[in-house]
This record gives C-alpha cells, structure tokens and sequence, in this order.
C-alpha cells in the first residue's frame, strides 16, 4: 500500500515558564521527538503507549491541532505532495476537509446547545460544502450509515445515551467525506458492548467509505482487533513498529514485551504475570541519556545508557530500536490456539 501521510522528524516541544503567562522559558517537555512513521492508504495503524507517551499529541499535531516544533507532515492527495506543516490557516481549512478528528470523550466533544443536525451539518455549512435540501441529505446519509435514527436529529446531545454520542462524534467527523481519520481513544469512554459496537462500526466505514485511520488507544485488545499495523511509543520516540500479528506474538523490544504480557488470557481461571517494570517513566522534560526505556529496561547494559538506538528494520516491515532486537528472545501475547494448562505453564516459567 502506498503512503498517505508521511511523517519525517517530527518533534513537538512545550515550553517550560517560571511563571503562568510572561515568565523565562526554562525548559521543554519533549512530548514528540524525532517521530518518522508513514501510514499507508487504507489502514488502520494503532498507536499504543502508556499515558504522557505522546500519542495524542503525535495525532493532533499530525493534524495541526497541535502546531509541530520541527518535522515534516506531507499528505499525498490526488496525485500531488501536501507539505501541511507549510499551509497558511486558509490551506488548512482546505486540507481539513479530508482529515478529521474523532474525540476521546463523547460528553465533552458535543455542543449542548446545538442539535445533532446542527453539529453533524455545521462543517459542511461553514466550508461551504452544502446547504439546503443537499446539506439535509448528506446528514441524514451519513447518520444512517452510523446506526442513528434519522428522526432524533433534531434533539439535543442529553438525549442520547453516550454510545450514541460517540456515534454522533463520528458522523460530525465522516460528513465531509474525509479520507484520514484520527481517532484518539474513541472507544475508552464506553461501556464493553458498546465499545465492541463502536470497533465494529468503525471498520464496516472504512470499507465502505476508503477510509484510512490513525487508532490512538490503550486497549490492546481492541487494537488487535483493529488495526493492520501498530506503531509502540515510549517518552515522545516510537520504539517499535510492526504488523499487529508480529508485534503481539513476536515482540522484538522490552518494553513491547512488557506490555504485551499484561494482556489477560481468555481463561477466567487463568492467573495473569505481567511484567512489571521498575521505577516510574521519566519526565519527558529531562530524559534519559543513551535509550530512554534503560532506567527500566531488565536487559540494559553500560551502552544503553549511553547510545541512544536508531529505529531500524530487523525484518521486513518490522522496525525496532533497540540495540539487541536481533538477540533477544522476548514472549508476546499468549496464543489462545495453544492454551491447554501444561502450555501456559511452560511459557510463565519462561517468562519468570
């Protein structure tokens, strides 16, 4: 699959104040720095991490919600080269038109005072896009497509339940027809079902609409589920990218491994032992030397504290930056295919 949007160096820095408003600038929290990822037309690239990794602010800066310190963000779009970091605010509202956001939180996200035809409606309108008879259809089109009922466009966002909110959320994002989709956690604030409801409707979209997603998401399930690849972010830096069935089952960086074994087995029965790793992450503002994960890192020596590792391929479509990817032998997420008692014991004491 060719790229849609490449992402070359990108870094996203936040300046540090002594005081609220005026103060000296005395630091910066490195939230995004030196990010180079491609996604690829037609994906679902996840994107995981634990909370301050940079995830959400890697999304909406790829969108310039967020304005990017340095880098390069170039949109391929019908046939031509987008450079978006170099669009004035009338270029991005035309680039805006086929990328979209997908908020966290559904309660949130929606105006209280606006009707959902209003709120789905309001892009179109502002842009330009539709009015009349033309912008009524394209609302109705899209809210069906999302499992709404047509007939409650006219009620207020209290109304709905908060799956329904979400689907909402993702209406207002799809009415413009966009092909890039930012979901940032669009499913954490649901309940179970409706979060499997909302994964399901998400992918039933793409297909039909050519759709290509980033997934910012913790649940590891979900994005299993999901997603085509997944990207591993640690401290602002992405650590490790791969296919979603060789970064789970053959994880090739520490702190994927951490992560991938506290990912609970289908067995109710089953005692899960993640790997905990010690100490707290490190401020983003005043990281590590060498490779940033070395303060908790099991397997770290003298030259990962002070050799920072380069993000390489170790095997076709597979990049890790670790020094020893090619070395060691880390365990991935348990096979349900392989789940008899003896089989689970044999790879817990592998892992012990």
């Amino acid at each position: 699959m060719t790229p849609l949007i490449e992402i070359q160096d990108l870094r996203v820095y936040f300046p540090i104040k002594t005081g609220a408003t005026f103060g000296r600038v005395t630091g910066y929290v490195r939230a995004v720095d030196g990010v180079s990822i491609d996604i690829r037309r037609g994906e679902t690239l996840g994107l995981v991490g634990e909370s301050g990794s940079g995830k959400t602010t890697l999304g909406r800066a790829v969108l310039r919600v967020v304005e990017p310190t340095d880098g390069r963000i170039t949109l391929h779009l019908d046939g031509q080269d987008v450079d978006i970091r170099a669009l004035d605010r009338r270029g991005l509202r035309r680039i805006w038109r086929h990328m979209q956001l997908i908020f966290q939180d559904p309660y949130a996200s929606l105006n209280p005072r606006m009707t959902v035809r209003d709120i789905i409606g309001e892009s179109l309108l502002v842009n330009g896009i539709a009015k009349g008879g033309d912008l009524e259809a394209r609302v109705v089109d899209i809210v069906r497509r999302c499992g709404l009922d047509a007939e409650h466009l006219g009620r207020y966002p209290h109304a709905f339940s908060g799956g329904q909110r979400q689907r909402i959320s993702i209406a207002r994002a799809l009415v413009m027809r966009p092909e890039f989709i930012v979901c940032d956690e669009p499913i954490s604030a649901l309940d179970m079902s409706i979060q499997a409801q909302v994964l399901n409707l998400l992918k039933t979209l793409q297909a039909e609409l050519a759709l290509t997603y980033l997934f910012i998401a913790h649940d590891l399930a979900a994005v299993a589920y999901a997603c085509d690849r997944v990207a591993v972010m640690y401290l602002g830096q992405i650590v490790e990218l791969a296919n979603t069935q060789d970064l789970y089952y053959t994880p090739k960086h520490p702190y994927t491994e951490a992560l991938m074994s506290a990912i609970p087995v289908a067995d109710p029965d089953a005692a899960v032992h993640p790997i905990l790793l010690p100490g707290e992450r490190p401020d983003p503002s005043n990281p590590p030397s060498g490779c940033r994960f070395h303060t908790r890192c099991r397997y770290a020596d003298a030259k990962c504290r002070t050799d920072a590792p380069v993000l390489a391929a170790i095997a076709d479509g597979h990049l890790v930056a670790c020094h020893y990817a090619s070395t060691l032998t880390l365990s991935g997420m348990r096979e349900e295919a392989d789940g008899t008692d003896a089989a689970i014991a044999n790879r817990r004491k592998e892992n012990a």
